[in-house]
């Protein structure tokens, strides 16, 4: 055998090699459930209402909310922590009047679908590798029941 043929034959299985592991990433990386919290949040000047079962965000939701948003008070009426899986549309209740449904489209897109008591009122697609990176996706409204208040649904990768 001569040389050459030998190193021909070595880069031809060093290819064929490399096909198959990168095939295996990619199996990988469609195959991974996605981790996602969200949190029903309630936007309001007033003070917390003593019955009220829903408490105050944590300080970190508190500021990034309040540099976008006017409001003094930020109340968690639900949180709810799921996967969702790619090829799957997860559908996630967080009120009687508030539904989520989330789909990975693809390994760097998440489809968020909000749906206001039983009509879809938006579609959003969201970066993956954004929310991996600890950005938030919001979603928001102005309440029906109460003039100058709103609703935000807030959606994050939780922190291993």
């Amino acid at each position: 055998m001569n040389r050459s043929f030998v190193v021909l034959r070595l880069i031809r299985c060093s290819f064929v090699l490399g096909l198959v592991v990168a095939a295996s990433l990619v199996a990988d990386g469609n195959g991974t459930e996605i981790k996602l919290n969200a949190q029903l949040i309630w936007a309001t000047n007033d003070p917390k209402p003593n019955d009220s079962k829903c408490h105050e965000v944590d300080a970190v939701l508190r500021e990034k909310l309040g540099r976008i948003f006017k409001w003094k008070n930020y109340f968690e009426v639900k949180e709810e922590s799921f996967g969702v899986k790619p090829g799957e549309a997860k559908h996630v209740r967080m009120s009687k009047a508030c539904e989520l449904e989330l789909r990975v489209v693809d390994d760097f897109t998440l489809e968020v679908k909000l749906f206001g008591e039983g009509k879809l009122t938006k579609t959003v697609r969201q970066s993956i590798q954004a929310l991996r990176q600890g950005e938030l996706s919001v979603l928001a409204g102005d309440s029906k029941d109460r003039f100058g208040d709103a609703w935000f649904v807030v959606l994050s990768i939780p922190k291993k």
